[in-house]
Parts: structure tokens; C-alpha cells; sequence
């Protein structure tokens, strides 16, 4: 039972420094199985997700898949993706000061375009390793190119799996590299923001009712860390002056997760996870999710899921700066806070329905609903509110060749 790759989704007001975090949850959290060796079989992937929250943040994002096993131990994947955003931070009015090195630009959006579109291009392979010193091993590598109007990034993705202990026991190695281009529309400047990551897994068969996975991460990244369209305000003498944020230009973050499935039954099952983060910005999280799933029949599966996530503000993090300072932030992502996401999940296969789309065998149907809510010590910058709320919805058609 996999946790879905979209989650970091439902917090894209911070959307560029995510785009990083959304690669990592890609290939850095391998499926909590011994399937290093099972190749994806022939297949189309077609999702439509949707994001809406109590920020005026609205995202509409296709997605389409396409897998092809092209030997008896080579699949290649392609991929493409497109968020339409529209997000009312992006479309402010600010008289930035000069001293934050801003330009007078203004919009942070057009007013007959969408806020933000973005388009994201994959291709990759995977491929069994049956021979040499690494049989029963498998690896795959993956190019990610992303690009919009104020954004580019490029990212490699390479993982390595080894099965051993009789296939009781999986190692896992995970490489990924970003080389990303930030140039804000409201600002005169183009800089870089490089990311690494590598994550470390070890998938173990406890019983024949449980398996356990452990994971560390390493990652760092450099370079352009903020967001350019937040504005952190500072009132000295009656006035008001706009700086641009200010965040330091590295940023080390790691992490410890520990993941457990257990089959309760015939037709129920339980994931179970834990999470430990801590950063040089002295940001530590602990996340706690459970999933519970359940086949109801041979053509239909529910699943329930909860997380909670909890964690401290960064050092330089202040609710209000009497002055300007070395660093400065109003990214409430940086403040201490909890969250809470609830998760109902629905999959219905076909070859048991008289519907068209699901009359073949070939064919499966996701659905998923997520409702996230996010609490902050501090107000958000734009919106003022302490509390975000927000539904992310996800239909998706799978049809196997």
C-alpha cells in the first residue's frame, strides 16, 4: 500500500521552493514492498487534481503517465504534467523599496492569464539487473524538466535497489539532483537554487503479515531559498516600507522515517508511519500518519488515512521586525505550527461494471479527497488568518495494454 505523491501540493503558496520537495517525495520514498524486481507492466495513467483553499489559492493540474515495458527487463515511462494556478499573493500591489534592490513592478500576476501556469515534462527507465556482481538488483533513472514564466528546473533522479536475505530484504539507494533558474516577475534579477538529495532504505519481511521500512535523507540545497513575492512589511516613524524576504542562501535538512504495513485480515490492511525532520534553520518536525484499507469486493477498495505534523520556527523567524535585519521571513512554512490532513480513498476496478469506462478488466478507477488543515503561530503575510483550510481532490483513470 503506497501514500499518494501529491500530498506537498496542498501548501503551493510556497509553490517554487516545493517543486524540489515534490521531486524528492518521487524517488526518495521507495514503496514499502519487496518489489525491486517486479517491472511496471504496459500502461496509461490519466488524473485530473484540483487544490482549493481559504487563501484564494485555486490549482487545476492534469496529469498523464504512459508505461512501456520495452523488454523482458527494461520498462521506459514518459510523463506530463500542467498546473493552472491562480493565487491572489501573486496578484498584490506593493511599492517595494528600493533598498530590498526590487524593481517598481507591481503585478505579481496578468489579469488575463492564470497567476501561473506551469508544464512538467518526465522520462525514464528501469531496468533489472540480471547479471554481474549486482543480479537481483534494479535501477532507475528518471529526467524531470520543469518551466513557467518566472521558473525553470531540471532534475535527475537515479535509484538503485538490491534484494537480498533470500528476498526478505531490500536496500535501497536514492540520487536526486535539481539545477533550478528563479526569476520573479516582479523583480529585475535571475539566480540559482541547486538541490541534492540522497535517501537511504531499508524494506524489511518481518512476517507474513508485516512489513517495515526504514529511511534516512540527506539534502542540501543553495542558492535562491525564499520566495520573491512575499513582502515582509516594517513600520519605523509612521511609516511603512516593503523589504524583499531575506533567507540564508543554504539550507541542510534530514530526516528519519520509519513505515510499517500490516495485513489485519483477508481484506484489510494497515499503514503505519513516523517521520522525525530536523534542518540548520533549527526546524524540527515529527509527522505521525495512519491508513487503513479494506477490500469491500473483488471490484472495490476503500481507504481511510490521517496525518498529523507538528514542528518549531526557524531561528531568524520573528511574527514582526522592528527593523531590517540580516535575515527576514513572513513564510509561515517557517513558523511553528501543526497540521492535520484527512484522507478518503476509492479505487474500482473494472471487468465488474456495465459502465463504459470501466466495462473492461483492463481498466481502474482512483479517486481520492483530502481535507488539510494547517495552524501557525503567526498569521499568514497576505491572507492574515492563523488557520488554512483546504480540499484536494484527485479522479484518475488507469488502463493497462
Amino acid at each position: 500500500m503506497r501514500q499518494t505523491r501529491i500530498r506537498r501540493r496542498r501548501e503551493l503558496l510556497q509553490r517554487k521552493s516545493l517543486q524540489g520537495a515534490v521531486v524528492m517525495i518521487l524517488f526518495m520514498l521507495l514503496p514499502l514492498a519487496a518489489q525491486g524486481q517486479d517491472l511496471s507492466e504496459d500502461e496509461l495513467q490519466v488524473t485530473m487534481n484540483g487544490y482549493f483553499d481559504n487563501f484564494n489559492v485555486n490549482i487545476v493540474y492534469p496529469s498523464m503517465s504512459f508505461t512501456k515495458r520495452v523488454s523482458d527487463s527494461t520498462t521506459v515511462n514518459l510523463r506530463y504534467l500542467v498546473d493552472v494556478i491562480s493565487a491572489a499573493s501573486m496578484r498584490s500591489h506593493f511599492d517595494v523599496d528600493g533598498v530590498s534592490s526590487a524593481t517598481p513592478k507591481e503585478d505579481g500576476g496578468g489579469d488575463d492569464v492564470p497567476d501561473e501556469m506551469r508544464q512538467e515534462f518526465g522520462l525514464g527507465f528501469t531496468d533489472l539487473l540480471k547479471g554481474g556482481l549486482i543480479r537481483g538488483g534494479s535501477f532507475s533513472l528518471n529526467t524531470i524538466y520543469s518551466t513557467e514564466h518566472d521558473y525553470t528546473s531540471f532534475t535527475l533522479a537515479g535509484s538503485f535497489s538490491y534484494l537480498m536475505a533470500r528476498k526478505n530484504t531490500t536496500l535501497q539507494l536514492g540520487v536526486v539532483r535539481s539545477w533550478d533558474t528563479v526569476a520573479p516577475q516582479i523583480r529585475d534579477w535571475k539566480r540559482k537554487k541547486d538541490v541534492y538529495t540522497i535517501s537511504l532504505g531499508v524494506t524489511q519481511i518481518l512476517s507474513p503479515r508485516l512489513i517495515s521500512q526504514l529511511n534516512y535523507s540527506h539534502n542540501q540545497s543553495n542558492g535562491m531559498l525564499s520566495d520573491a513575492y512575499q513582502v515582509v512589511q516594517i513600520a519605523q516613524n509612521g511609516d511603512v516600507t516593503n523589504y524583499e524576504p531575506v533567507h540564508p542562501d543554504a539550507r541542510l535538512r534530514r530526516a528519519l522515517g520509519l513505515q510499517m504495513n500490516y495485513k489485519a485480515g483477508s481484506a484489510t490492511g494497515f499503514n503505519f508511519g513516523l517521520r522525525y525532520y530536523w534542518d540548520d534553520w533549527d526546524v524540527k518536525s515529527l509527522t505521525a500518519s495512519v491508513l487503513w484499507q479494506r477490500h469491500l469486493n473483488p471490484a472495490m477498495t476503500v481507504g481511510l488515512g490521517l496525518r498529523h505534523y507538528r514542528q518549531s520556527k526557524a531561528f531568524f523567524f520573528k511574527s514582526e521586525y522592528l527593523a531590517p535585519e540580516q535575515y527576514m521571513t513572513v513564510d509561515t512554512k517557517l513558523a511553528s505550527g501543526y497540521s492535520n490532513d484527512y484522507q478518503l480513498t476509492l479505487t474500482i476496478r473494472g471487468g465488474y461494471w456495465r459502465l463504459p469506462v470501466l466495462a473492461s478488466e483492463k481498466t481502474q478507477l482512483n479517486l481520492r479527497v483530502n481535507f488539510y488543515h494547517r495552524h501557525s503561530s503567526t498569521p499568514d503575510w497576505h491572507s492574515r488568518l492563523k488557520d488554512l483550510f483546504a480540499y484536494l481532490v484527485s479522479l484518475g483513470v488507469r488502463y493497462k495494454f
